[in-house]
């Protein structure tokens, strides 16, 4: 069985399809810069033809999210010391809290799925990911406390995880409040979120959130805990009771006209 590495990183051709291997094979030798990551991604946007101005229906969404290039991105975040360093903070904090049933909802390559399990012997972890790589899929085989489920289920989770999620959906308010659902009472939702033009994939109908997002959380009935340390893009909220959408509908609102003046003032 034959490997194929990207940036040193090794798995087998057979885990890829044609497609994936001639894409994989065009990539640098060495670890690229995160800018480097972050043009290639928008390369591949911009080939699609897709416009972060318009609505997504219609355009090829599901294409790109398909693309080598989100396996490529894995990989990066896999070997990137930051990325590695946010992982393995935000996978301590939950072993602090105790979190044995965990969601990691956009799990992409798993490796914040395996972080946590490492840190936490106990832990249990599901992936939720809209677009699961057979690569993920078949690292994941030989993990027996971490599996893929096709969505989450209300009431049940310890915590849930959302990272770099919220600014890549056209209403992060809904599928925020959907995760916070599946959360049991008491249990910690950790959003990480990236409200920043870094990226084509980033819409910018989300960026009014980049300053309000806790306080619109609080509207939806979730209780603001901080940030995790060693991770400060990680906000973490307790729920505590029921939630109130049409309440955070409206903070969202408001969110609207004042968020982008806090990120002209913040900026």
């Amino acid at each position: 069985m034959s490997n194929i590495a990207i940036f040193g990183y090794p798995f087998p051709r057979e885990w890829l399809s044609q497609a994936e291997i001639v894409y994989l094979e065009q990539l640098p030798m060495a670890l690229p810069s995160v800018e480097w990551v972050w043009e290639e991604l928008d390369r591949v946007w911009r080939n699609l033809s897709l416009d972060n101005r318009l609505s997504l229906q219609g355009q090829a969404i599901g294409r790109y999210y398909s693309h080598p290039v989100w396996l490529m991105n894995g990989v990066f975040t896999a070997l990137d010391p930051a990325s590695v360093s946010h992982r393995r903070s935000i996978a301590r904090y939950l072993c602090h809290v105790e979190a044995t049933l965990v969601g990691d909802f956009g799990g992409g390559f798993g490796e914040l799925a395996r972080a946590i399990t490492v840190a936490n012997p106990a832990a249990t972890v599901c992936i939720v990911e809209p677009h699961p790589s057979r690569v993920m899929q078949e690292i994941i085989q030989t993990e027996h406390r971490i599996r893929l489920a096709p969505s989450l289920s209300d009431n049940r989770y310890d915590a849930i995880v959302a990272q770099d999620v919220l600014e890549h959906v056209e209403d992060p308010i809904l599928l925020a409040s959907e995760i916070a659902g599946a959360v049991r009472k008491g249990g910690r939702v950790i959003f990480a979120n990236c409200f920043y033009p870094m990226i084509q994939c980033h819409l910018p109908s989300t960026f009014h959130l980049r300053h309000t997002f806790h306080w619109v959380m609080r509207a939806l009935g979730l209780h603001y805990l901080g940030r995790v340390d060693g991770a400060a893009h990680a906000q973490v909220f307790e729920r505590v009771g029921q939630l109130d959408f049409a309440r955070a509908r409206r903070a969202e609102a408001f969110s609207r006209l004042l968020g982008p003046v806090l990120n002209r003032v913040r900026s």
